[in-house]
């Protein structure tokens, strides 16, 4: 009987806070339909069993960690909210002799059920999604779609784990902060944080030289695997600089602006500055969080839309033929011939062939000289490491249909990721000069593989080249045998497998691996890439929405918060005001500057967040060998106008929510 009488005060409750418990209870069942749909996804052996889908349930296993982590993160913050609101309520139950163990059997039932209610509903939802999401993602990567409905059960059971454990440190939360006050302290909890902050110089300088720091890594890092390197580093910088600079930074502001009599003693500034001094010290973590999640909301969508909108580019940049047959072999002189052999032997019908051979090496490139020996590099090397590509001029001239001559010790170049305008370019101890600059060249998926700078050097003949392989293996004891490339469209019948298996005759292997008869073959179709690809991005594409649609949940919730944080504070303030003799109008005017620049302020900010980033990001999706940077700027640009446009709406629900507080008096 005595818990039946908590569980109805913990439904009244429900009920009287239906305007705060509402929202949390939603946005706690979105987050685990999320984590069950993402963790469905990762297990499904559906998925598991494609070609291809082995990417997909890895990117979406790692997303399950991230899930987890914002999650705990999320639910105890926006239930910071929550518990802050009541603790005035808490209070008056004590004095009116509700003890404080009554509170927690309160607590407990309210905390079980709104565990249950979002569990509940985000696991049915998840699973009415569940084969939807399945269905998209077959259709993304194009396998066929299997009918049939599927139930996670490992899903739900990981669902109930974490979530159950979640509410348990909630609701251990919920009591150490009515354990710690004493009833006049929870009465008078609304009014706490009034003191007006001091301006805090040192840490809002702190926090530029941050953000500065992390804008100048972000533009200044050209070098892919640099970006990869230092990418955490700038995210950490401009994190930390955003909420020094939110905290202490937006108070030092107001103060100088409180300073300026000019500015200060107008009506509408006199009201807003000094209202948003006195709460800043309470909202400046809160607009910070905001600003943090809008910047990752843009950068996931921007980059996973991206990459998926440019997959069949990068694609035919990746494999420049059907199928791609790599012949690893010392005898530079007849690999040509034997890969050309068996074609006419199997019969297959090829077009568009192209046969290269190449020795390719990495060195460090101070101006024209290019060190082999990677020994005395380190990490602020990575700028100057570079491919090169030695391909002799017979190759080059049939494949670009061109009369090139080159004399001994003359070389051409092309450059790749990179500007070379050196006359001469000296690899070890060898000096060459260069005749000519090219300006375009046959593919080479190798190259469009790596994210280093490269250089093709075409040079006067086979024996040229594998002198400095010679030099390359006596001076630095480094086997990289030289390659011949056969690439061609399949016209055949048979798939691109079985074509790229008759190719495997040539591969010839010895005990001892330093002798020169070791053949290695390697073929790659453009069909099996295209579905390792479409696999790769596809997950990308699913955990960035995923991910994306929980940060903006998350932004949603803090500002709908804040909204009604504020509007409860205000409202006494404001009628306070009003009996002094300030006009509605003045006061309508206030609000709309305090709210519009307590909203805006974030989505500016991340917006400048993201235009300094997008080199850096840039530089990253390289390693995904995405380079059109026209389009990732176009990308962004739409994402961040349609972000801004729901930042809008949730501006114009949100802030009649905080007119009505006031209101209401």
């Amino acid at each position: 009987m005595r818990n039946f009488f908590y569980f109805r005060l913990a439904l009244d409750n429900f009920k009287k806070n239906a305007r705060m418990q509402i929202p949390f209870l939603l946005s706690s069942a979105l987050t685990v339909m999320i984590f069950y749909l993402v963790f469905s996804l990762s297990t499904n052996e559906g998925i598991g069993g494609l070609m291809g889908g082995n990417y997909v349930q890895q990117l979406l296993g790692f997303g399950i960690g991230v899930i987890i982590v914002f999650s705990i993160i999320f639910l105890f913050y926006t239930y910071s909210f929550l518990i802050k609101r009541r603790k005035r309520e808490f209070g008056l139950f004590n004095i009116l002799g509700m003890e404080k163990k009554h509170i927690a059997r309160m607590l407990f039932h309210e905390t079980f059920i709104s565990f249950s209610l979002s569990l509940v509903l985000g696991i049915l939802v998840g699973i009415l999604f569940d084969k939807l999401m399945y269905m998209l993602l077959l259709r993304m990567i194009q396998a066929d779609v299997h009918f049939g409905f599927y139930i996670s059960t490992s899903g739900i059971l990981c669902s109930f784990i974490l979530f159950f454990a979640i509410y348990v440190l909630i609701y251990v939360f919920s009591l150490v902060q009515v354990h710690i006050a004493n009833p006049i302290e929870l009465l008078n909890s609304d009014k706490v944080g009034e003191k007006e902050p001091k301006a805090k110089w040192i840490l809002a300088l702190i926090g530029l030289v941050c953000l500065i720091t992390g804008y100048y890594m972000a533009v200044t890092i050209t070098n892919p695997l640099m970006a990869f390197t230092m990418f955490f580093v700038a995210v950490i910088l401009v994190v930390i600089g955003t909420y020094l600079l939110f905290t202490a930074g937006s108070v030092t502001l107001l103060k100088l602006l409180k300073k300026n009599k000019r500015y200060y003693y107008k009506t509408n500034h006199f009201i807003s500055i000094s209202n948003m001094i006195y709460r800043m010290k309470q909202n400046a973590v809160g607009l910070a969080n905001i600003c943090i999640l809008s910047t990752m909301v843009l950068v996931m969508l921007s980059t996973t839309v991206s990459l998926w909108n440019s997959m069949q580019e990068i694609l035919n940049q990746r494999f420049p033929r059907d199928i791609i047959v790599s012949l690893r072999d010392y005898d530079l002189y007849t690999s040509k011939d034997r890969l050309l052999q068996v074609i006419d032997q199997q019969g297959i019908k090829a077009e568009n062939e192209m046969v290269y051979r190449y020795v390719s090496m990495s060195g460090l490139l101070h101006g024209d000289q290019v060190d082999l020996g990677f020994d005395q590099g380190g990490l602020s090397d990575v700028n100057d490491a570079i491919t090169m590509y030695l391909i002799p001029l017979e190759d080059y001239n049939q494949i670009m249909h061109t009369q090139d001559t080159l004399a001994p010790g003359e070389v051409m170049i092309y450059s790749m990721r990179m500007n070379y305008n050196q006359p001469d370019i000296r690899i070890d101890d060898q000096n060459f000069h260069v005749k000519k600059r090219l300006q375009e060249f046959m593919e080479n998926q190798e190259a469009s593989s790596t994210v280093s700078a490269s250089l093709f050097i075409v040079m006067d003949d086979v024996d040229t080249i594998l002198q400095m392989q010679d030099v390359l293996e006596k001076n630095y004891s480094v086997y990289n045998r030289p390659t011949t490339i056969l690439a061609f469209d399949d016209k055949d019948s048979r798939s691109q497998d079985e074509i790229a298996s008759l190719f495997s005759g040539l591969e010839h292997t010895v005990e001892l691996e330093d002798e020169k008869d070791y053949t290695w073959v390697y073929t790659e179709c453009k069909g099996t890439g295209k579905i390792e690809m479409m696999g790769l991005y596809a997950g990308f594409l699913f955990l960035g929405i995923f991910l994306s649609i929980l940060f903006v949940i998350a932004t949603v919730l803090i500002m709908y918060y804040k909204q009604i944080t504020e509007g409860y504070q205000d409202q006494e303030r404001f009628e306070i005001m009003e009996k002094v003799g300030l006009e509605k109008k003045d006061i309508r005017r206030s609000i709309n500057s305090q709210v519009l620049t307590v909203f805006f302020l974030p989505l500016i900010m991340a917006g400048i967040h993201i235009a300094f980033a997008l080199p850096l990001i840039s530089k990253l999706m390289n390693l995904l060998y995405f380079d059109n940077m026209n389009l990732f700027i176009f990308t962004t640009i739409i994402c961040f106008s349609l972000f801004a446009l729901i930042y809008c709406v949730v501006y114009v629900l949100t802030s009649k929510v905080y007119y009505r507080i006031v209101k209401a008096r």
